[in-house]
């Protein structure tokens, strides 16, 4: 099973992502953004914080959540690439993630994007055993 995929669109940008538990799909997602970002840099984090979300639903949490890390990628100006969900449940979310400042990248920002929508977001537990999630993002 791979972890995320691109999904084209006209204006926007999307990602469809899977994982066999609801931490490890969030996780995907999260990678599948900062893919969207830069290419991954093969050097070892130097910056970690914790990210907390709320929502009233894991919908409404998955973009608040991804709308978070794009706040810390921005105020931080850091590439994250390392995400691990402490607690996560259908309201809220606590995370730790980790990165490295932007201007340690060898390759330049691939796209800015400015924002998570709601724009045919989905979470759901396909199958059982495997969670699929997609969103959309302003670029």
């Amino acid at each position: 099973m791979k972890s995320f995929e691109i999904l084209d669109h006209t204006a926007d940008i999307g990602i469809a992502g899977w994982g066999i538990s609801l931490p490890e799909l969030f996780v995907h997602m999260a990678q599948g953004l900062f893919f969207l970002i830069a290419d991954p840099p093969a050097i070892s984090n130097s910056f970690e914080t914790l990210v907390e979300g709320e929502g009233n639903d894991y919908e409404d949490l998955l973009v608040t959540w991804l709308n978070e890390l794009l706040y810390v990628y921005d105020a931080e100006q850091v590439y994250l690439q390392g995400f691990e969900i402490e607690e996560i449940g259908q309201y809220f979310i606590k995370s730790r993630v980790m990165g490295v400042p932007l201007h340690t990248l060898s390759k330049p920002v691939k796209r800015t994007v400015k924002a998570c929508t709601y724009y045919a977001t989905k979470v759901e537990e396909s199958i059982p055993g495997v969670w699929k999630a997609e969103v959309y993002f302003d670029i």
